[in-house]
């Protein structure tokens, strides 16, 4: 059997979340590595921090999935005593290939709009514009009853702006950070409107015109995503007979980071 290589993941990639498709600022794609190295191993993760770093090189694995990219805007230097240098070092020094899939998967049909909705135990989807997803909850119910389900499915409290006893019937979803994406929740006649990330402004325009939101932070609205890419990389190694072991890490990027 032949194994597959950092270039074949990279095509299946872009034929469920193609890379022609992000942002002109974004920087999706393979961002460190050798299209034809072998893969055995693979590791997803929403940030690549150092100790996703350690873990891949203690588990041998030859690839990285992130959503975020790694390199996002153009490097000037790079020093190894910092946390992006030693990153760095550690990659390359186990020729360890790194792929981001990002606003090409916040887009894609069962990426992070949807599976953010589907989460929150949403039906009947419908998209507003490319990240935003409309949908209806199995029965209307309040601003703070959708908060505490928010809460358990998310594993995080969101916060609300808003009339916290308003009645929930439609609910528009973008993970992220995607606060202007009220004005497509509002033109919808939605309820409310789920984010990750929102502004002030944003955040009075939108309440001031009746629509609820949930700002549900950027990790946490993402991070279902991963767990739904793996799924689909794991039916794309028995579809394709690839020989290869994947690993989620859902570790928080923010060492220490409490929610009280």
């Amino acid at each position: 059997m032949t194994r597959p290589t950092v270039g074949d993941i990279y095509r299946w990639l872009d034929s469920i979340a193609p890379f022609e498709t992000q942002e002109g600022f974004d920087n999706a794609g393979l961002l460190i590595g050798d299209r034809e190295a072998a893969v055995s191993r693979i590791i997803l993760t929403l940030d690549l921090s150092e100790s996703v770093v350690q873990q891949a090189v203690t588990e041998g694995a030859e690839l990285i999935i992130t959503h975020h990219p790694i390199i996002f805007t153009p490097l000037r230097r790079i020093d190894y005593r910092s946390p992006f240098g030693r990153m760095l070092l550690g990659l390359t020094g186990a020729g360890i290939s790194v792929i981001a899939a990002h606003t090409n998967w916040d887009k894609a049909p069962g990426g992070v709009g949807d599976t953010l909705a589907t989460v929150l135990g949403l039906t009947q989807l419908e998209p507003l514009d490319e990240y935003v997803r409309l949908g209806v909850p199995d029965a209307p119910l309040t601003a703070a009853a959708f908060a505490r389900r928010m809460t358990d499915a998310l594993g995080t409290a969101p916060r609300l702006y808003g009339d916290a006893d308003r009645l929930l019937g439609k609910i528009a979803v973008a993970g992220g950070s995607y606060g202007e994406g009220y004005a497509a929740a509002l033109a919808a006649g939605a309820d409310a409107f789920v984010t990750g990330e929102v502004k002030h402004h944003e955040i009075l325009d939108a309440v001031a015109q009746g629509l609820v939101v949930f700002d549900g932070g950027h990790h946490a609205t993402e991070q279902p995503a991963m767990p739904q890419l793996e799924k689909l990389l794991q039916a794309a190694c028995r579809q394709y007979g690839w020989p290869i072991e994947t690993r989620l890490s859902m570790a928080p990027p923010f060492a220490g980071a409490t929610h009280m």
